[in-house]
């Protein structure tokens, strides 16, 4: 653990509630903390300054500023907060007049600022370009360059140094030509002691023989700004130090604070999205050190001279018959359950725990009844059931215990015959019978599609229920998500709709506001937790295909590539797989006389032979999809490779992903 940073004085923490009043109070020192992120460059540098003040310097490479957010740059990690914080992002969004500082009154040096670019693309870079403030001594003084090209921004390569004068307002630090996916630039010293200000800074992209530029390779760059993925990534970065900030403040386990903003990182890092790895370990850290030696969650932790270890090894449960935290367990459980998807198939023994202890909770007919009743967060037994639900099977899929199978169809039958009142009711139903649900209990989720359809509003939001006054963000994303999940075609219109509602009402901050809601303690982070992963559960980083994209890729090449969910570590396809799977049948309808080869592959996580069979079982069942649509069986065959065939480094998360997929091969 490293020592929690300072918190902002200047910026009021949203009023959610803790849930202190069912946990038995434990005694530990400090546990919090910011991590920063690092990154590095390999070559030859030097420092020029600019010719003359507040103007670019005539030698300054004419690339195109790659670091800009109009042009999908952003900032990966600034040392003592999380992502850029609350004000990185005014070093790259071209606003004029505003001044960036460290967080917090007390500083030290080196501070890093990593800056990465469009879709965490790798460039050709050849110069970085500082504004400094307006009073100058202000600024940085000693400063060096360095790049990475790794995802994990471990190895880093030092480039370029400069010592800057106060002579020019905009100072440049050019290198030879190096590609690089992150830039970091290390401030040494500044100008006077204690303070630190910067104005802008530039990357600027280099050239070469056969080099391709960023905004070549990725021409929707232009629409960046008024993006689903845009905003997603705005909220995100609001969400990590505002939830660790929220964390650190009250010291509490607040339910959904903690497990909700996980939950929501989780599916973002899985779409491609820029995430705090120390935002999420902060957030899973303190939900580990929160449960109780029986396996539930307990709320809250008193800091005083003891250690950690001295409340762990009380052995104490901290809950009476009478007051057992349901709630608290199955909203950690759940994101535990996200956060494990996200990694290998090895069994995790913190959500054993959890599920083990909910499991003993869970009612006859398979319902889990929370203890805690908060509208709209916490609000009957669908969303309790159907998250203890996910977890029971994730902890099936992790060691193929069946007693997890048993409880999680239990509590998925349950949910089947229950008759849901609010959207949280309708989109919990969906999520639990799309995912783990029978043929016939799945059959009731169209149904539930349709309902949420019609009770879309003219704005294009949803409500909480049918008695809130208006639509609002946590009702919008959640239905986003679970049509999402359901297989719902992203391009429907009340999809679009939803969508633009949600665009329409995210703050400058990047949170959405608390509003139209059941809640008493209205605040952003709940609204703010949906509208991300509605939007980032639904949009991710590489672009759903069409019938026509497919042929023109097997036109040019003989393959075409397919990003399909599967359940984990099986061959079951997910139901968000239907609008894929509709364009491959498209494509093959029409045009009769064209046959495939459907080639499963996977990472390089886990056995080689394992990974084999598992690519062969879900090309098979791709091919059986396409044959129960009505395609002719002799115009398919399948194969698998596992990961002897892959397109990207398997070094990094985001290669891995990219090696996670299916092929179409023409015959």
């Amino acid at each position: 653990m490293v020592p929690t940073r300072s918190l902002r004085k200047d910026r009021p923490i949203g009023d959610e509630p803790c849930n202190a009043p069912r946990a038995a109070v434990r005694t530990v020192g400090r546990a919090a903390g910011c991590l920063w992120l690092a990154v590095a460059f390999t070559a030859l540098a030097m420092a020029t300054d600019a010719s003359a003040a507040n103007k670019t310097p005539p030698s300054t490479p004419q690339g195109a500023n790659i670091a800009a957010l109009d042009l999908g740059g952003d900032i990966a990690g600034i040392t003592g907060t999380y992502g850029p914080g609350h004000s990185g992002r005014s070093l790259i969004d071209g606003s004029t007049g505003s001044v960036w500082q460290p967080d917090g009154k007390e500083f030290t040096f080196p501070q890093d600022i990593v800056i990465c670019f469009y879709a965490q693309e790798s460039a050709l870079v050849s110069a970085v370009l500082v504004t400094l403030p307006p009073e100058r001594t202000h600024g940085p003084r000693d400063i060096e360059v360095w790049t990475a090209m790794d995802d994990s921004m471990v190895a880093f390569t030092k480039v370029a140094s400069a010592t800057f004068t106060t002579a020019k307002q905009v100072q440049m630090i050019s290198f030879a030509p190096v590609e690089a996916r992150y830039v970091k630039l290390r401030v040494l010293s500044s100008g006077e002691k204690g303070v630190l200000e910067i104005g802008k800074i530039q990357v600027t992209e280099g050239s070469r023989p056969g080099y391709v530029a960023l905004r070549a390779r990725h021409p929707e760059i232009a629409g960046w700004k008024t993006s689903a993925r845009f905003a997603a990534q705005h909220g995100i970065e609001w969400l990590q130090p505002a939830a660790l900030e929220w964390q650190n403040q009250n010291q509490c386990f607040g339910c959904h604070v903690q497990a909700q903003a996980a939950m929501g990182l989780a599916v973002a890092k899985r779409n491609g999205y820029l995430v705090s790895q120390a935002a999420v370990q902060e957030l899973t850290d303190y939900m580990r050190l929160l449960q109780d030696t029986d396996g539930s969650e307990s709320g809250m932790l008193l800091l005083d001279n003891q250690s950690v270890m001295t409340a762990q090894l009380a052995a104490k449960s901290s809950h009476t018959p009478a007051d057992q935290p349901i709630t608290a367990t199955q909203f950690a459980a759940m994101s535990f359950a996200h956060l494990d998807q996200m990694g290998d198939n090895k069994p995790d023994p913190i959500l054993l725990k959890f599920v083990g202890w909910l499991a003993a909770k869970q009612q006859p007919t398979g319902e889990l009844i929370p203890d805690l009743d908060r509208a709209p967060i916490s609000q009957g037994s669908f969303m309790t059931t159907a998250n203890a639900a996910l977890a029971f099977m994730q902890a099936f899929a992790e060691t193929g215990d069946a007693r997890y199978q048993v409880a999680g169809g239990k509590a998925v039958a349950f949910i089947a015959a229950a008759k849901p009142a609010t959207t949280q009711d309708e989109v919990f139903t969906i999520l639990a019978l799309s995912r783990f649900g029978t043929s016939q209990q799945q059959s009731l989720v169209s149904g539930l599609i349709a309902r949420l359809k019609t009770e879309q509003g003219t704005e294009g939001g949803w409500r909480e229920s049918s008695a809130a006054p208006g639509p609002n963000a946590f009702a919008t994303g959640q239905v986003l998500y679970a049509f999402k999940e359901a297989g719902v075609d992203t391009r429907s219109a009340e999809f679009v709709r939803g969508v633009k509602y949600l665009l329409g009402t995210q703050e400058d901050t990047g949170a959405w506001p608390g509003q139209n809601t059941a809640s008493t303690q209205t605040s952003e982070f709940a609204p703010t937790m949906w509208a991300v992963i509605g939007l980032a559960g639904s949009y991710g980083d590489i672009e759903a295909p069409t019938a026509d994209s497919l042929k023109s890729q097997l036109d040019k090449t003989g393959r075409a590539v397919l990003y399909i969910n599967f359940d984990f570590n099986k061959s079951t396809i997910r139901p968000d797989a239907k609008p894929i799977l509709a364009q491959v049948v498209k494509l093959l309808t029409d045009d009769p006389s064209l046959t495939l080869v459907i080639n499963g592959h996977t990472d390089n996580v886990g056995h080689h032979d394992y990974n084999v069979k598992l690519s062969q079982t879900r090309a098979a069942a791709v091919v059986s999809a396409l044959v129960a649509a009505h395609i002719a069986p002799d115009r398919l065959s399948s194969g698998g490779f596992g990961p002897d065939q892959p397109i990207e480094d398997n070094d990094t998360e985001k290669g891995r992903a990219k090696n996670r997929r299916v092929e179409l091969v023409k015959m």
